[in-house]
């Protein structure tokens, strides 16, 4: 669920179109501004701004130290493959883990052949 709000400032002034209290219990706000232009580059000292609210649930999920090993480890394999170009030049994977009472961090290093100079003719 969402709900939008509106307010619009005039310099230093502002004027809120909305309650103050949200009808979500827990949510995350999303500010968007737009300033009127009247030419290329001069604006009026006008905002228009909207709010938006997202509602989200908490939920409390618990995991075995192997689930949340695995998980942790997914993930970040998911977010260096999309850094990774060329998945070939892929040489090593180190996976490193720390483990406490309440949590599992999980390091993932890819050691990556890449090629970073250029190949130019020097002439003097």
């Amino acid at each position: 669920m969402q709900e939008n709000k509106y307010s619009v400032t005039i310099n230093n002034f502002r004027i809120n179109f909305y309650k103050t209290l949200s009808k979500l219990k827990n949510y995350d706000t999303i500010e968007e501004i737009k300033k009127i232009k009247i030419f290329s580059d001069f604006y009026l000292p006008v905002e228009i701004i909207k709010n938006t609210n997202y509602e989200y649930t908490k939920k409390n999920v618990e995991y075995t130290k192997e689930q949340a090993k695995q998980l942790g480890e997914e993930k970040a394999k998911k977010v260096l493959e999309e850094q990774v170009q060329n998945k070939e030049n892929i040489l090593n994977t180190y996976i490193n883990y720390n483990e406490t009472e309440e949590f599992v961090e999980t390091e993932v290093i890819y050691e990556v052949l890449e090629e970073i100079g250029t190949k130019e003719k020097i002439v003097f």
